[in-house]
């Protein structure tokens, strides 16, 4: 059966780190090194909270609630195209992110449990475009790469999953878009 492969921020959520970058900014270097230690799964998440309030002075109370302020409350491509599409496709997610903001996520978006599989970052061990983590959705969608069809809004992540053989698509915001290449009116 084919497969349908989504990313997860900008893809089929929006967010933006916009809000956190004053504590952010003045400790940048750290904090990426931090953020993609937590995206890979080197640390647990309480090792997260710890580290990440001590750098940037968030209150340990409050930091869920602030790292997870990146996500806007509405969809990109709505939940019911997901349903639409499981007749007749697999359809997977595949996500750099930590667990804190999928944790998150799962709690206020039930719908992301609708997928046949989800590859993320920090339980694979590697992040996009990392070889590893785009094997393990190969693994997952049961299929040949060329049957993969995959919607990443990052050219640099699209360009690698080409590389490995499958389909995959620039999101531009546009759902229609996807519906058409998809073939779901």
């Amino acid at each position: 059966m084919p497969t349908a492969v989504f990313d997860l921020g900008n893809t089929l959520i929006p967010f933006s780190f916009a809000r956190l970058l004053p504590r952010l900014e003045p400790c940048r270097e750290r904090a990426m090194s931090l953020f993609e230690r937590a995206e890979t799964g080197l640390i647990s998440p309480e090792e997260f909270r710890v580290e990440a309030c001590e750098i940037t002075g968030v209150d340990r109370r409050d930091f869920d609630r602030w790292w997870c302020s990146i996500f806007e409350d509405r969809w990109l491509i709505a939940p019911t195209l997901i349903r639409e599409l499981r007749p007749r496709w697999r359809v997977g997610l595949l996500s750099n992110t930590n667990a804190i903001h999928h944790q998150f996520l799962r709690r206020t978006r039930p719908e992301l449990a609708e997928f046949d599989f989800q590859v993320l970052s920090f339980e694979a061990g590697s992040r996009k475009p990392d070889a590893q983590i785009f094997a393990a959705v190969e693994q997952a969608a049961e299929c040949p790469p060329e049957e993969i069809i995959y919607f990443d809004d990052i050219e640099e992540f699209v360009l690698a999953a080409r590389g490995r053989g499958w389909q995959a698509e620039i999101f531009d915001g546009s759902e229609t878009a996807v519906r058409l290449k998809l073939g779901v009116a």
